[in-house]
Protein backbone atom coordinates (compact mmCIF):
# COMPACT_ATOMS: atom_id res chain seq x y z
CA UNK A 1 0.00 0.00 0.00
CA UNK A 2 1.31 3.50 -0.62
CA UNK A 3 2.09 5.55 2.02
CA UNK A 4 3.23 9.09 0.50
CA UNK A 5 1.20 12.09 0.09
CA UNK A 6 -0.41 14.11 -3.24
CA UNK A 7 0.57 17.16 -3.42
CA UNK A 8 -0.17 20.07 -6.30
CA UNK A 9 3.40 20.76 -7.35
CA UNK A 10 5.42 20.90 -10.73
CA UNK A 11 5.09 18.02 -12.91
CA UNK A 12 8.23 16.08 -14.20
CA UNK A 13 8.63 13.25 -16.34
CA UNK A 14 7.76 10.13 -14.61
CA UNK A 15 5.65 11.15 -12.20
CA UNK A 16 2.33 9.45 -11.27
CA UNK A 17 -0.60 12.28 -11.41
CA UNK A 18 -4.06 12.23 -11.15
CA UNK A 19 -7.42 14.45 -11.20
CA UNK A 20 -10.13 14.36 -8.83
CA UNK A 21 -13.33 13.09 -10.94
CA UNK A 22 -16.03 12.67 -8.49
CA UNK A 23 -16.04 10.60 -6.84
CA UNK A 24 -12.89 8.88 -7.86
CA UNK A 25 -9.42 10.10 -8.96
CA UNK A 26 -8.50 9.58 -12.37
CA UNK A 27 -4.66 8.48 -12.79
CA UNK A 28 -2.14 8.72 -15.15
CA UNK A 29 1.62 9.31 -16.14
CA UNK A 30 3.20 12.16 -17.35
CA UNK A 31 5.64 11.73 -19.70
CA UNK A 32 6.88 15.45 -20.52
CA UNK A 33 6.21 17.87 -23.21
CA UNK A 34 2.33 18.15 -21.85
CA UNK A 35 2.24 14.50 -22.62
CA UNK A 36 0.22 11.79 -20.37
CA UNK A 37 -0.20 8.38 -20.60
CA UNK A 38 -3.30 7.36 -19.34
CA UNK A 39 -5.74 4.23 -19.19
CA UNK A 40 -9.23 5.80 -20.48
CA UNK A 41 -10.46 9.01 -20.21
CA UNK A 42 -11.25 10.44 -17.28
CA UNK A 43 -14.72 12.03 -18.03
CA UNK A 44 -15.59 9.77 -20.74
CA UNK A 45 -18.99 7.73 -20.60
CA UNK A 46 -17.92 4.52 -22.49
CA UNK A 47 -21.02 2.44 -23.65
CA UNK A 48 -18.74 -0.46 -24.33
CA UNK A 49 -15.85 -1.18 -21.73
CA UNK A 50 -13.73 -2.58 -25.14
CA UNK A 51 -13.77 1.11 -26.14
CA UNK A 52 -11.25 2.01 -22.99
CA UNK A 53 -7.58 1.67 -24.05
CA UNK A 54 -4.07 3.11 -22.25
CA UNK A 55 -3.68 6.36 -24.30
CA UNK A 56 -1.01 8.81 -25.03
CA UNK A 57 -2.10 12.16 -24.91
CA UNK A 58 -1.73 16.10 -24.63
CA UNK A 59 -2.40 16.94 -20.80
CA UNK A 60 -5.32 18.85 -21.71
CA UNK A 61 -7.52 15.39 -22.38
CA UNK A 62 -6.70 14.39 -18.74
CA UNK A 63 -7.31 17.69 -17.24
CA UNK A 64 -8.28 20.68 -18.42
CA UNK A 65 -6.77 22.80 -15.67
CA UNK A 66 -3.31 22.03 -14.61
CA UNK A 67 -3.40 23.42 -11.93
CA UNK A 68 -5.68 21.06 -10.28
CA UNK A 69 -3.17 18.00 -11.07
CA UNK A 70 -1.58 16.33 -8.15
CA UNK A 71 1.83 14.34 -8.02
CA UNK A 72 2.21 11.99 -6.10
CA UNK A 73 4.83 12.43 -3.12
CA UNK A 74 7.29 9.01 -2.59
CA UNK A 75 8.38 7.82 1.23
CA UNK A 76 11.86 6.86 1.26
CA UNK A 77 10.93 3.57 1.34
CA UNK A 78 8.83 3.66 -1.76
CA UNK A 79 11.56 5.58 -3.42
CA UNK A 80 13.73 2.52 -2.83
CA UNK A 81 10.75 0.08 -4.40
CA UNK A 82 9.92 2.19 -7.98
CA UNK A 83 11.67 2.43 -11.22
CA UNK A 84 13.43 4.87 -12.40
CA UNK A 85 11.63 7.39 -13.74
CA UNK A 86 12.78 6.38 -17.79
CA UNK A 87 11.97 2.88 -17.06
CA UNK A 88 8.24 4.27 -15.49
CA UNK A 89 7.56 6.53 -19.20
CA UNK A 90 9.12 3.17 -21.16
CA UNK A 91 7.04 1.02 -19.18
CA UNK A 92 3.64 3.73 -19.94
CA UNK A 93 4.34 3.94 -23.43
CA UNK A 94 4.24 0.08 -24.41
CA UNK A 95 1.14 -0.61 -23.14
CA UNK A 96 -0.18 2.43 -25.37
CA UNK A 97 -3.44 1.04 -27.09
CA UNK A 98 -3.81 -1.62 -24.85
CA UNK A 99 -7.07 -2.66 -23.60
CA UNK A 100 -8.55 -5.24 -20.73
CA UNK A 101 -9.91 -2.56 -18.33
CA UNK A 102 -11.90 -3.61 -15.49
CA UNK A 103 -13.22 -1.17 -12.80
CA UNK A 104 -12.15 -3.61 -9.81
CA UNK A 105 -9.17 -5.13 -11.63
CA UNK A 106 -7.24 -2.99 -14.07
CA UNK A 107 -8.34 0.65 -13.84
CA UNK A 108 -6.47 3.79 -14.10
CA UNK A 109 -4.88 3.63 -10.73
CA UNK A 110 -3.82 0.11 -10.93
CA UNK A 111 -1.77 0.99 -14.43
CA UNK A 112 -0.17 3.61 -13.31
CA UNK A 113 0.98 1.89 -9.84
CA UNK A 114 2.00 -1.25 -12.52
CA UNK A 115 4.37 1.54 -14.46
CA UNK A 116 5.86 2.91 -11.51
CA UNK A 117 6.35 -0.37 -9.04
CA UNK A 118 5.63 -3.19 -11.34
CA UNK A 119 2.62 -3.93 -9.62
CA UNK A 120 -1.30 -3.57 -10.59
CA UNK A 121 -2.77 -2.22 -7.61
CA UNK A 122 -5.40 0.26 -7.03
CA UNK A 123 -5.48 1.94 -3.62
CA UNK A 124 -9.20 3.04 -4.02
CA UNK A 125 -10.46 -0.66 -5.01
CA UNK A 126 -8.97 -1.66 -1.66
CA UNK A 127 -10.52 0.97 0.34
CA UNK A 128 -13.85 -0.15 -1.16
CA UNK A 129 -12.69 -4.03 -0.48
CA UNK A 130 -12.13 -2.97 3.26
CA UNK A 131 -15.45 -0.76 3.52
CA UNK A 132 -17.15 -3.84 2.38
CA UNK A 133 -15.57 -6.24 4.73
CA UNK A 134 -15.97 -3.82 7.60
CA UNK A 135 -19.95 -3.60 6.62
CA UNK A 136 -20.15 -7.54 6.42
CA UNK A 137 -17.82 -7.72 9.55
CA UNK A 138 -15.28 -9.92 7.65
Amino acid sequence: MKTGTWEITDLYPGAHIRIKCQPHYHHGIYIGNDEVIQFGLPYAMYSDLEEVKVLRSPLSEFCDNPSLIEVYQFTEEELKEKRDDLKIIEEAISHVGEGGYSILRNNCEHFANKCVFGVNRSSQIDEVYANVAKMLKL
